[in-house]
């Protein structure tokens, strides 16, 4: 499900892309993204014709998995959002503000232990400032917070080595996750 809505909501964007006439001469702009909460990962945008070329749309998307022998762990994290650039059209300094979703799944096998799992969705509001220097290439760091959306849990079952029987747990999710700053430094190039 979660797949689905993420296929939507990119195809929405570059529907939006497609169908709307271009604003400044390098309008899409594509590029990598590190930081907090995102890590490392694809950051996309669109610089539309709304607002005196000053409004643009914006993704981020990163994903990777790490295994030890039997044990697995995955991290994703997607954001949409706006951009809002207080200036020039598309360039200098801008406000963001966006929603997030941080994902984690692991799980591990073990003869003593038995066999485990365990599921966190974080959802997350951003708001950001950030300033994009450049044209053709660019470099952009932003700043900002964000904050929990919702009550977000985590999920662990695992099997219980003596009896056999699988047992779920959930839990409030941990302070260090549930909002905070948020620091990222991107770069691109711009087309």
């Amino acid at each position: 499900m979660k797949n689905k809505f993420y296929i939507l909501t990119l195809g929405i964007v570059f529907a939006f892309i497609f169908t709307t006439s271009q604003a400044q001469d390098k309008p899409i702009r594509i590029g990598l993204k590190f930081g907090i909460p995102n890590i490392a990962g694809l950051n996309a945008e669109y610089v539309t014709p709304l607002l005196g070329e000053k409004l643009a749309a914006s993704v981020d998307f990163s994903h990777f998995s790490l295994s030890s022998g039997d044990v697995k762990f995955s991290f994703s994290y997607f954001e949409l959002g706006g951009n809002y650039y207080f200036m020039k059209k598309g360039k200098g300094p801008y406000g963001q503000l966006s929603f997030g979703r941080i994902g984690f799944k692991g799980t591990y096998s073990d003869d003593i232990l038995g066999d485990g799992e365990g599921k966190l969705g974080i959802n997350l509001l951003n708001v950001k400032i950030g300033i994009k220097v450049g044209n053709a290439f660019y470099f952009r760091p932003e700043i900002g917070y964000s904050s929990l959306v919702g009550s977000s849990t985590i999920k662990v079952e695992y099997t219980d080595p003596v009896t056999k029987k699988i047992i779920t747990e959930e839990e409030k999710v941990p302070g260090v996750l549930d909002g905070g700053v948020v620091f990222n430094l991107g770069f691109g190039v711009a087309f």
